[in-house]
């Protein structure tokens, strides 16, 4: 029986080093529609952002990956497909998302020296990340109708601001098993420092949560909202502080609705 996991996320959280990792690791192949469209770019002398704002008005671009996309259903080869919208198109895939601060996002991309996403500086890195995310959020939600960064379409969540390649592609991996035995399995994992809470905690229930967790016990999930490129917690500050004490690289987090409003709330980074 064949698997299709596919794979998306923000620009720089790392989609295509995890993938290397994954497909190492597993019968899985690689199919990458980034680079289809960083092939497209080249043959026409243009950016990833200026491709992406051109098939804003040119949809043959966007048919030929789509197209392939929807044929990935019936292919009979087990694929890790890096692809912003598999998730949609591709029927019984196991839907993952990669996310990462943008300040992070834009030193890694700068880092790579990708030629057609070179720029001089690292703000002006981030710069075309922000043009290019406004752009395929614009087209996606006017060709289909959907919000590819809606975190509730995907079936795990994952963060990798704080953590290595390594570590997220085992928690992918094992998070996949996990959803081959129950396809309603789903799971977000997001880095302690990246968290930000509003209440004040108890150092001793913290403490206590802490020795629990370095026991081996289960000490439970706590909830976040996602706003603004940030996660924030609703309940179980102790648990997140739990996980950041003893240096874990992920919390346990179910992702519930909500909004900041005007609540002050502390950077957790910050406060350890």
């Amino acid at each position: 029986m064949s698997y299709k996991i596919s794979l998306a996320g923000d620009l720089g959280s790392g989609k295509s080093t995890v993938s290397a990792i994954v497909t190492e690791r597993t019968e899985l192949e690689y199919y990458s529609t980034g680079a289809i469209l960083r092939s497209v770019a080249a043959a026409h002398n243009m950016t990833v952002a200026e491709v992406n704002e051109y098939a804003e008005t040119h949809p043959e671009i966007d048919r030929e990956i789509d197209d392939g996309l929807i044929a990935l259903s019936d292919d009979p080869r087990s694929l890790i497909i890096d692809s912003r919208m598999a998730w949609h198109f591709v029927k019984g895939n196991f839907p993952v998302y990669l996310t990462t601060e943008p300040e992070v996002a834009a030193a890694r991309i700068f880092a790579a020296h990708r030629s057609e996403e070179s720029f001089p500086t690292v703000e002006e890195t981030a710069e075309n990340i922000r043009r290019r995310r406004k752009s395929e959020q614009k087209r996606y939600f006017e060709k289909y109708g959907v919000d590819r960064s809606d975190l509730s379409n995907y079936r795990l969540v994952i963060d990798t601001t704080f953590a290595t390649p390594e570590e997220v592609a085992e928690k992918m991996l094992s998070s996949f098993a996990a959803w081959k035995r129950d396809p309603d399995f789903s799971a977000t994992y997001i880095c302690p420092l990246r968290l930000h809470y509003r209440t004040t905690s108890d150092a001793d229930k913290v403490s206590a949560l802490a020795r629990a967790l370095d026991d081996g016990e289960d000490i439970g999930e706590c909830e976040v909202f996602f706003e603004n490129e940030g996660f924030y917690v609703t309940s179980g500050t102790e648990i997140a502080l739990a996980y950041a004490l003893s240096d874990y690289p992920f919390v346990p987090c179910t992702l519930v609705k909500g909004s900041r409003g005007k609540d002050e709330y502390v950077r957790m980074t910050d406060s350890l």
